[in-house]
């Protein structure tokens, strides 16, 4: 694998690591409700779909391969998001009611 292949896959696993952050916190309220059943089947068929678009989306820069480092850059990408998005949240909620 080329350098520039490897780079590229790495900026997709950066990005798609903020892309799960958000879409995650954005549905929140519906992955999880007072239902344990619900909740199992909701979080399993959303990882699922994920899933299959970071591997398809890895697919086509780089025929799909999965490294260690690019998971290790989709989990520190999707904490650092996360983390963002609460400061971000907390942030606009002190604006809108102030």
């Amino acid at each position: 694998m080329s350098l520039i292949i490897q780079i590229e896959s790495i900026a997709l696993s950066f990005l798609f690591g903020m892309i799960y952050s958000l879409i995650y916190n954005l549905l929140y309220y519906l992955l999880y409700t007072r239902f344990w059943f619900i909740n199992i089947i909701s979080n399993i068929f959303f990882n699922l779909v994920m899933f299959s678009l970071y591997y398809y989306l890895l697919y086509l820069v780089n025929d799909g391969y999965i490294h260690i480092y690019f998971l290790i850059t989709f989990f520190v990408s999707y904490f650092i998001y996360n983390k963002l998005y609460v400061k971000l949240r907390v942030k606009w909620l002190k604006n809108r009611f102030n």
